[in-house]
């Protein structure tokens, strides 16, 4: 019976560690394809601003079309930050407030808890 136990447990374990490779792989590939996505989209870019391939003013684009993305991402990260500072110190203040109506009048049913 501890053998069965045993073997079935390594079953399920080797099932689990396929399931995590293939997910990793799957979500791999699909950063893989938009970073090739990306920079197909931004060699047209720069390539309808009249640099061609392999010139120095191609690199420069492809490099400032890299930032653009860098900073945009940065700035999002950023304006996330805030908005879940200016959440976490809204449900501070919401909970001061029933603290301070709690010790005027206990009796009030938000105090009852």
């Amino acid at each position: 019976m501890n053998r069965y136990n045993s073997a079935r447990m390594r079953q399920a374990l080797l099932s689990l560690c396929a399931a995590a490779v293939v997910t990793t792989g799957i979500a791999s590939t699909e950063t893989n394809a938009q970073s090739r996505r990306q920079q197909r989209d931004d060699a047209r870019t720069c390539a309808n601003f009249g640099n061609r391939y392999g010139t120095p003013a191609y690199s420069r684009c492809m490099l400032d079309q890299q930032r653009r993305r860098d900073f945009k991402e940065r700035d999002t990260l950023e304006k996330m930050a805030l908005t879940s500072q200016i959440a976490k110190e809204g449900q501070i203040m919401a909970e001061r407030a029933r603290r301070q109506r709690c010790d005027r009048n206990p009796d009030r049913r938000e105090c009852r808890r």
